[in-house]
């Protein structure tokens, strides 16, 4: 029984004094607002979903998201992220626009959505408090009755996480 105490004891110290963070939870601002949760699965590869919203909508997206560090100053480190993803949810929308033509249903209906997208970002992680400031781009084409298909290349954020 000694023995499994000492194994516990050894297996828990490694994860609460390491400075390797494995999840982040935060909010992003810009055209695509909402709140993201990032799991680092190693050191350069993370998953991040976030829920969102635009267009009078709500966006769930999830992304793959590979690391590679730029550089380091005293307050904190800087990285490069880049990634690709999926996103479905839904918007309400008056009017249908396909080939620079709008015809309008007079009320607001339900219309699913669904896409892929890209991820690019800058995000500095501070050494002394477990925060993260970044700045995103995310770029997305999608399907849905309120535009066959669309294709949005200004999807800009900034977003702060926290880290635990």
């Amino acid at each position: 029984m000694r023995n499994l105490y000492i194994i516990i004891f050894l297996g828990i110290s490694g994860s609460l004094f390491s400075q390797y963070q494995l999840k982040e939870v935060g909010i992003r601002g810009g055209y695509t607002s909402g709140f993201t949760f990032r799991v680092n699965l190693e050191e350069n590869l993370s998953y991040e979903a976030q829920l969102g919203y635009r267009d009078q909508g709500g966006i769930f997206s999830m992304y793959r998201q590979l690391h590679r560090e730029m550089g380091m100053d005293q307050h904190g480190n800087w990285e490069f992220l880049y990634g690709f993803g999926a996103h479905a949810g839904f918007y309400f929308t008056d009017s249908y626009r396909i080939f620079f033509r709008e015809i309008y249903f007079g009320r607001e209906i339900f219309t699913p959505v669904i896409g892929f997208g890209g991820y690019l970002g800058i995000e500095y992680q501070l050494v002394e408090a477990p925060v993260t400031f970044g700045m995103s781009f995310q770029p997305f084409m999608e399907l849905s009755l309120k535009q066959l298909f669309g294709i949005n290349l200004w999807d800009f954020g900034f977003n702060v996480k926290y880290r635990f």
